[in-house]
């Protein structure tokens, strides 16, 4: 895979960092930051709380995905912009999407 390191202009990821353990979120960040070229773009799509609530429809989403895994679960979009900066992805903008969903976007430093 390291033939692969700095050759893409995007990654995208769709509903996957409230429904896996944060180890993956982690994993992503890790990734994304090997595989985008400089300038490339991290796009993830999901829900997300902002200072640790949300709208109603998204806390009980969240209740719902702990009930069945604790490890999952809607992320605070701060935790999520800290691990991409750990990996030198700088947050460049926060888009509201339908269905009280975000579209967060990241460059590649």
């Amino acid at each position: 895979m390291e033939k692969y390191s700095g050759y893409f202009d995007l990654v995208l990821c769709i509903n996957m960092i409230h429904i896996a353990p944060w180890e993956a979120t982690v994993g992503l960040m890790e990734c994304a930051a090997q595989f985008l070229r400089k300038g490339g773009m991290l796009v993830l799509y999901g829900a997300y709380k902002i200072g640790g609530t949300s709208v109603e429809s998204n806390l009980k989403f969240d209740e719902s995905l702990r009930s069945r895994n604790p490890a999952w679960g809607v992320r605070n979009l701060e935790d999520v912009v800290e691990a991409a900066e750990k990996e030198g992805l700088e947050s460049v903008q926060n888009v509201a999407m339908p269905a009280n969903n975000m579209s967060l976007l990241f460059r590649k430093s």
